[in-house]
């Protein structure tokens, strides 16, 4: 049996940059933080994201009328969806989740929910930047969205205009003004949209290590080790179980593990729809091409100029949390890009995939446990969880300090799906 001593212990599980975040804003509060994971410096998912502080995503991923279009997507191999046939029948329960929130009434609610997270988010960035020294890693230098046609972008009106209605700024650009932006944007870049406000890192990875750093150097510790369940004590969880026999004690626990939480959050009683929804990336080291601006297009793939080059990303793959990567996803999204980019050098790219923790209704969990006092989660953030992690984080020590949130958290339960 493990004894929790007098210290007032709290163990998060996982150093993604929600358990980072969670950690540094219960800097000072009395507590004994120990962060664990198994994942190396870079392998965290927000390490290989797009980079981007993405205000404006305030959409669910399901809508009205998706289902008409999965079909066509599963059948293009350059299509942002691909399911693995071995894996379907595990998805099955999920997608039937997701699909039921696509309503419209389902989607109002959730882009609700999700706008009243991102209104904060570029603030809260900008606050820990300035704390850890990390400022000359952001760049505000906007976000193109780009159409192949008028009628292309026609199709996004309903989304755009939600977006002016929920105070985003944008304006739409022809093909002259896209070129005053990007002069390397070939023919397929029509028309779109210039989002002003949109930051992005130029190394995510780099961010993550500076704010270890920072944390480490206030006392927190850090170890690697995989979580793999609890020890209980008078019915109540006291301590992560590590691997070969290591215990780490707590008073408090915070599961952060990505698109593994719902692995632990099921031992404490709260089964939660989680899938990992696995994006894939390309770091082109030298394209030839001067980029500055953050690229996004209709076909559901983004574009980062980075510090150590131009990374190329997207897609969504179902294939669950141990299959192999399939790297012919990250080759697809490159034949995509010169669509809009013909003389892009591809030559050195080097390729990744990573766990997206993806929720059937696109809201992250920001929660207590059901059963126990002691247990909180943050995890589900899908494509957001770079853009929510100061964010989250900031909730997170509300939630474990007694405070009340300043948001509402009730859209983000736990419990939602029981």
């Amino acid at each position: 049996m493990t004894s929790v001593g007098s210290a007032k212990k709290l163990v998060i599980i996982g150093s993604g940059i929600i358990g980072l975040c969670s950690a540094y804003h219960l800097l000072g509060q009395g507590w004994e933080i120990t962060v664990v994971s198994s994942d190396p410096a870079d392998d965290t998912t927000a390490c290989g994201s797009a980079g981007a502080i993405a205000n404006a995503q305030i959409f669910p991923v399901s809508e009205p009328g998706l289902f008409l279009k999965v079909p066509r997507w599963l059948g293009d191999p350059l299509g942002p969806l691909s399911i693995r046939p071995g894996h379907m029948p595990k998805l099955m329960g999920w997608l039937v989740k997701f699909l039921a929130a696509g309503t419209q009434a389902r989607v109002e609610a959730s882009t609700q929910a999700l706008t009243s997270l991102l209104a904060p988010a570029r603030d809260h960035h900008f606050e820990l930047i300035k704390e850890i020294k990390a400022q000359d890693l952001l760049r505000q230098n906007g976000s193109l969205m780009l159409y192949h046609s008028e009628r292309s972008r026609d199709k996004d009106a309903y989304q755009w205009a939600m977006r002016r209605q929920f105070g985003i700024e944008f304006s739409a650009v022809n093909r002259q003004q896209i070129l005053e932006h990007e002069p390397a944007l070939g023919p397929g870049a029509h028309c779109g949209y210039f989002i002003p406000d949109w930051c992005h890192y130029i190394d995510p990875q780099k961010l993550l290590a500076m704010l270890a750093d920072y944390l480490r150097n206030a006392g927190v510790t850090f170890v690697g080790d995989r979580v793999d369940g609890f020890e209980f004590a008078d019915s109540r969880p006291v301590a992560a179980l590590g691997g070969q026999e290591n215990n780490y004690d707590f008073h408090t626990c915070l599961v952060a593990a990505g698109a593994y939480s719902a692995r632990l959050s099921e031992q404490l009683g709260d089964g939660f729809p989680l899938e990992s929804e696995r994006g894939y990336n390309t770091m082109l080291p030298n394209t030839g091409l001067d980029i500055t601006t953050y690229l996004a297009f209709e076909e559901h793939f983004v574009l980062t100029p980075m510090a150590q080059g131009v990374r190329i990303g997207g897609a969504a793959e179902f294939a669950g949390l141990d299959a192999p990567p399939n790297y012919a996803r990250s080759k697809a999204l490159l034949k995509l890009a010169r669509r809009y980019l013909p003389d892009l050098n591809d030559d050195g790219g080097t390729q990744w995939m990573g766990h997206r923790p993806s929720t059937p209704d696109s809201l992250p969990v920001i929660s207590r446990s059901t059963g126990f006092s002691n247990i909180y989660y943050g995890f589900g953030h899908g494509h957001i969880g770079l853009t929510l992690g100061p964010t989250t984080g900031r909730l997170i020590s509300q939630l474990i300090s007694g405070k009340d949130p300043q948001i509402s958290l009730s859209p983000f339960g736990i419990d939602r799906y029981t």
